[in-house]
This record gives C-alpha cells, sequence and structure tokens, in this order.
C-alpha cells in the first residue's frame, strides 16, 4: 500500500522550510521589481499609481476613467498614503516606487500561505509544503506580484476570504464567517469582474446552514461595499458610480475592446500556455477540492464571455490553480502506490513546480516589457534642473507618467516630427523610440535602455502650448 499522505508525520517539522518559503518569495518579488521594471498593461500606473500621486502631491496624468467616474479612489488613496510616508527612503521616485513593490510584494505572500493551509486541510503536509513553494516561486506571481493592479489586491483578499468561509475553525463561526464577507466583499469592490465567483463561494458557504452562517458572512460584504459605495458619493456624484459606470462603459459602450478583442477560448490557451504541465496536474486536484475547481471555471468562463481579455485578468485563478496542482501531485503518488518517504515526495514536488516555472519563466517575454522610459522617467526624477518633458516616437502610456518623474513640469507629447521644431524651447529633457537619424540642436544622448533614448539639452524651458500638454490632449481626446 502507498502512504497515505493526508497523515502528517510527527517528526516532519514544517516551521523551517515554510520560513525559508516565504522568504525566498519575498526576495524573488521584490529582487524582480527593482531589476526588471516593466509595464505589463498602463493600467498599473495610469489607474492606480497615477492617481494616488495627483492624491499625494497635487499632479499627475488624468486618463478617461478619472474623467468619467469609472475608478474607485479607495485603492490610489492608499497608495497616496505609501507614496507620502515613504518618498524619503530614495532619491526622486524611487523611495516610494521600491517601497510600494515592497509592500505588495508583502502583502502578495498571502498566496503562499493560502496555499500551504488549503492544501494541508485537503491533502496533508507534503501537498501543504508543494503547494507553498509553488506559489512562492511561480513566475506570473512573482512578476504580477509587485505591481499596482487591482487584480492582484484584490486576489490577495479573495484568498484569505475563500479560507475563512470554508475553514479557520480557531476563530468563533460567526467572527470567521464575518471576517470571510469583509475580504470577499473587498475584493469584488476592487473588480467587481469576481461577482460571480464571489457570489457562488458565498453561497457554498452558506447553503446548509443558511439562517446561522448567512447574516454574518452577508454583513461583513455588505459592509465593505457599502464602505465603497459611500467612498463613491463622496469623491464622485453618487453612491456607487464606479461600479455602475465600470459596467456601463465596458458592457454597453464596449469601450473595452477598443484595445483589442480575443475569442472565447483565449484563456483556456492562455493557461495551457502558462501552467503546462501544472495545469494538467490542477484537473488531477480537483478531485481533492471540487469548491476550487469550480471557483476557477467560473472565474474563467465569466471573464471568457467579454472580449476584451488580457493576461492580468487570469491572476486570481493563478494561485489556486497552483495550490490544486499541488493535490494533483499528491494524489497521482498515492494513485499509483509509490513507496517513498514523506520527504521524498516533498522535494520532488517541489523540483517539479520549481523546474516547470524556471522553464516557462525563460520563454516569458515581458519581464522588461516596455522598461526603457521607466529607467529614464526614474532617472529625471533625480535631476532638478528638468523643466520640461517631450515625448517623441514613443505613446504616453509607456512613459511612466508624473509617478515616475515626480516632478511638476510640462509633460509635451509632439504628435508629428513637423511639431518638434517649434516644441523644443518647451523641454530640456526628451524620450524618444530609438536614436535620431538627424540630432537636434542642443540636444545629446544621456542613455539608452530597451529601445527608448534620452536626450537632454541645457538651458530653461519655455511654457508649452495649450494643443501639446499631455493632460490637454487627453482631456480634447479623452484616451
Amino acid at each position: 500500500m502507498g502512504h497515505d499522505f493526508r497523515k502528517p508525520r510527527a517528526d516532519w517539522h514544517l516551521g523551517v522550510p515554510l520560513f525559508i518559503c516565504f522568504v525566498t518569495a519575498l526576495l524573488l518579488r521584490v529582487a524582480v521589481a527593482f531589476r526588471f521594471p516593466s509595464i505589463e498593461y498602463a493600467d498599473e500606473i495610469f489607474n492606480t499609481l497615477e492617481p494616488a500621486h495627483r492624491l499625494a502631491y497635487g499632479y499627475g496624468i488624468v486618463v478617461w476613467e478619472w474623467v468619467r467616474g469609472a475608478r474607485t479612489w479607495v485603492f490610489p488613496a492608499f497608495l497616496a498614503g505609501v507614496m507620502r510616508i515613504t518618498s524619503w527612503m530614495g532619491p526622486g521616485s524611487l523611495g516610494y516606487l521600491r517601497a510600494i513593490a515592497v509592500l505588495l510584494s508583502l502583502l502578495s505572500l498571502v498566496s503562499i500561505w493560502f496555499g500551504y493551509v488549503w492544501a494541508k486541510r485537503s491533502s496533508g503536509s507534503a501537498a501543504a509544503l508543494i503547494a507553498a513553494w509553488g506559489c512562492a516561486t511561480w513566475y506570473q506571481l512573482v512578476y504580477f506580484a509587485p505591481k499596482a493592479f487591482t487584480e492582484v489586491v484584490s486576489t490577495d483578499l479573495l484568498l484569505p476570504g475563500l479560507y475563512f468561509g470554508m475553514y479557520g475553525e480557531e476563530l468563533p463561526e460567526k467572527q470567521r464567517l464575518f471576517l470571510s464577507g469583509l475580504l470577499l466583499g473587498t475584493a469584488v469592490s476592487l473588480r467587481i469582474q469576481l461577482a460571480p465567483a464571489i457570489g457562488f463561494a458565498v453561497l457554498y458557504f452558506c447553503h446548509r446552514k443558511w439562517k446561522m452562517r448567512g447574516p454574518a458572512v452577508l454583513g461583513g460584504l455588505l459592509l465593505a461595499v457599502v464602505a465603497f459605495g459611500l467612498v463613491d458619493a463622496v469623491t464622485w456624484s453618487y453612491p456607487f458610480q464606479s461600479f455602475f459606470m465600470n459596467v456601463w462603459i465596458n458592457i454597453f459602450e464596449k469601450r473595452n475592446t477598443l484595445y483589442g478583442i480575443e475569442p472565447w477560448y483565449w484563456y483556456l490557451l492562455l493557461l495551457l500556455k502558462s501552467l503546462g504541465p501544472m495545469l494538467l496536474l490542477a484537473l488531477v486536484g480537483v478531485r481533492r477540492s471540487p469548491f476550487l475547481g469550480w471557483l476557477v471555471l467560473l472565474i474563467v468562463l465569466s471573464h471568457s464571455m467579454v472580449p476584451h481579455k488580457e493576461l492580468r485578468y487570469m491572476y486570481p485563478v493563478m494561485p489556486i490553480l497552483i495550490t490544486l496542482a499541488a493535490l494533483g501531485f499528491v494524489e497521482l503518488v498515492e494513485l499509483f502506490r509509490v513507496r517513498s518517504p514523506q520527504r521524498t515526495v516533498v522535494i520532488a514536488g517541489v523540483i517539479f513546480a520549481v523546474l516547470t516555472s524556471s522553464i516557462l519563466a525563460w520563454r516569458f517575454p515581458n519581464w522588461t516589457q516596455l522598461s526603457g522610459g521607466l529607467i529614464a522617467m526614474d532617472r529625471l526624477s533625480q535631476d532638478r534642473s528638468v523643466c520640461g518633458v517631450g515625448l517623441y516616437r514613443i505613446g504616453w502610456g509607456a512613459s511612466g507618467g508624473y509617478t515616475h518623474l515626480h516632478q511638476n513640469v510640462p509633460i509635451v507629447f509632439v504628435l508629428r516630427s513637423a511639431d518638434f521644431e517649434r516644441s523644443t524651447l518647451s523641454f530640456n529633457a526628451l524620450l524618444t523610440s530609438g536614436l535620431l537619424p538627424d540630432p537636434k540642436v542642443g540636444f545629446e544622448v544621456a542613455g539608452c535602455w530597451n529601445g527608448i533614448c534620452l536626450y537632454r539639452r541645457a538651458g530653461p524651458c519655455l511654457p508649452p502650448s495649450q494643443d501639446s500638454e499631455l493632460n490637454t490632449i487627453l482631456r480634447k481626446y479623452r484616451q
């Protein structure tokens, strides 16, 4: 008979390997954030960090979501507080940017905790350690964790909300269910697209004892949702405006289709490509935790119905699938009656997860995506002689905005080559795609990073024309 890995062994000490796992996870996330700046999608700056910078320092780029009130101010307000508190920790923008990356990386460690505690309840200590190390080292979790996406932060709240709704007997039942509802309510308020999955989770937690459990879960959930609604009432025109406008603009106005559409099966192919054999193990692991399987299916299906699709939208299912894969690994060991010590099974499972992640990470192209503009702006943030920044042959979404520039000077968007000469007196720093074929008068290259070159000139700046300043252009076209 094979060993029953659901029975913990008294001599298997979990504390040290688990502590090393958390430390490894944090170091990986922080190292990637510091060493490989990137832009996965412009939302991570212009819909979170940029409005936060505007709250903290009074200036920033305003995109159309913040003109129409389609976003909540809760997350940017949180980030603004972090910016103000930590700006002293480094020159220019680096202090608060690194502090935010570290803080978000710390919050993301909840995925390791979730993988460990859920897998331990479902399959025992061996699966728990495999799940923890899998979530700690999985390349997409490492890549996204330090990024200021609502998808990432809502996942950090979703996972403990699921656990306390299902388990968590250390707390009295009503307290843990209220806490579960509060976490799930905050998660859905940050990411309304999670509503179908969270609605299913609430029904699952309460359907057998609705009268006893329902009020506690719904009380916590409604408290969070109402709080977000009141923030909208204060910061926008009416309660829940950001919820309503987000749904209206994306579903009825189909605004998100302007940024590309994909077929309904796109996420299925994406998960297969992103997870490889881990996805097959996760399908096996569903046998030991059907609830997680249904939850993943709901998230994938509900997002598949929306034409516009992005990798980051699948972030909430990644730690869940890695956890299921750990369950599947142990399930296969027991199915094939492999006679191996528990320690050997853990080592084999961890090596398999880490090796799979490393191979897939090698092929992942996004590690330094659009990094050039961020590096250039970070350098300019430390130079007090900057009086204006020009963007030429580079999209404004790749610039990093005032979040990275951190200087209250005009950002001038040069739309056409013919406009360049008359705009040069408005800025003494220029970001452009590649080297200029004919260096402009007074400008000299100061450095190039990932295809973006920074040019500088000496001297002051004149006020830019109204039709060239970036915020004016965005107000005009509402882009």
